[in-house]
């Protein structure tokens, strides 16, 4: 089974924006916990905010991948799993939203991982999408023609 996920960059990033926020917040309840008042009412109503961005931050940055395996595609992306057998893939197309990936009734699913920038579109480079969306179609052109039986069987 192969893995793609967003770019270790991103993912690096993004742990170090929520570990901030995270020690952030426990710094400040910790300071309004040892004053003599004791009042904690104000930060918890920061820490609710926060800890609700933060776990959006995670969703976003950490969950989403593009696993493959012998029965087909597994997308996970933010909330939900799809699963794409071999025989429903027609096209790929890597793009700043991920890899879009049209089924064979027509439907359009986008693989959250991995995503092409709009600057490596516009200069022609090829990036870590591109090649993934090759290798995808590539597997499913493959698995139709095993499936499918030759002229005169």
């Amino acid at each position: 089974m192969q893995v793609w996920r967003l770019g270790l960059g991103l993912r690096i990033c993004a742990g170090l924006v929520i570990g901030g926020m995270a020690a952030g917040v426990m710094v400040f309840l910790a300071y309004e916990a040892a004053a003599p008042e004791g009042d904690l009412r104000a930060p918890l109503a920061v820490a609710v905010p926060f800890g609700v961005l933060g776990l959006s931050m995670w969703q976003q940055t950490f969950r989403p991948r593009t696993s493959v395996g012998p029965q087909g595609v597994v997308l996970r992306s933010k909330w939900r799993t799809i699963r794409l057998p071999w025989s429903m893939i027609v096209r790929c197309d890597p793009g700043y939203d991920g890899i879009t990936i049209t089924c064979a009734d027509g439907s359009r699913v986008v693989a959250p991982a991995p995503q092409k920038s709009n600057l490596s579109r516009w200069l022609g480079r090829k990036t870590r999408a591109d090649e993934v969306a090759a290798y995808l179609e590539r597997r499913a052109h493959e698995h139709r023609r095993l499936i499918q039986p030759t002229p005169g069987e």
